[in-house]
């Protein structure tokens, strides 16, 4: 299951267009540094067309990962895991998903406040010890929203069998995840400069799918 190369060159022009601004000045980043470009990715994951499309690209990865549900930190995972599991759906397998808040609730049961999860076919929890889960993110700079979500999820006795973005900032924070042995994998990657680039790995199974 992979989407067509036409649509990984309009998820990129949308990227491009929509979510990423240059400024004179530095900007200050949700990771606390500082940069002269700025990326978010709201406008494109919310945008029904663009996370159809995002769904069907991250849906293999996240499926060959071997990941039992998909999820992640609030907000920003909740939208694309959303279309993971569609696509998932489509391909005919069944990918719950769930979320983690950066922060307790302050009402309700305190063992429901940190994460939300969707109901499964037997009945337990779907966030439970031995769970295979795959965290998702929009953006990822320096890695820390992911790696909360990540920290959450084995926290709970989950085994966290991949991290994936839809964009890894210059910064590289994917090599968080890497040196502690969990896979990490992106659609796309930015230099300094702000120009955006499709990960190697994806355009050669886009490619070789076209080819097919």
């Amino acid at each position: 299951m992979s989407a067509p190369a036409d649509d990984l060159n309009v998820l990129k022009a949308a990227i491009e267009r929509h979510c990423i601004t240059r400024h004179a000045e530095p900007v200050r980043l949700n990771s606390g540094g500082f940069s002269n470009y700025y990326c978010d990715l709201k406008s494109v994951t919310l945008h029904p067309r663009y996370a159809k499309i995002i769904g069907e690209l991250m849906a293999t990865a996240v499926i060959d990962s071997g990941a039992e549900a998909v999820g992640g930190l609030a907000a920003g995972c909740i939208p694309i895991a959303d279309a993971v599991a569609r696509a998932a759906l489509d391909a005919g397998r069944l990918l719950p998903t769930f979320f983690g808040r950066a922060e307790a609730k302050d009402h309700g049961p305190q063992a429901l406040a940190s994460m939300r999860a969707a109901a499964t076919e037997d009945g337990a929890p779907l966030i439970r010890a031995g769970r295979r889960v795959a965290i998702v993110e929009d953006a990822v700079t320096q890695g820390g929203a992911a790696m909360q979500a990540t920290r959450a999820a084995q926290a709970a006795g989950c085994d966290v069998v991949l991290v994936m973005t839809v964009v890894e900032r210059h910064e590289g924070g994917g090599a968080r995840f890497r040196e502690i042995g969990i896979p990490f994998k992106r659609l796309f990657y930015t230099h300094e400069d702000g120009s955006l680039h499709v990960d190697e790995e994806l355009a050669v199974r886009v490619s070789s799918a076209a080819a097919r």
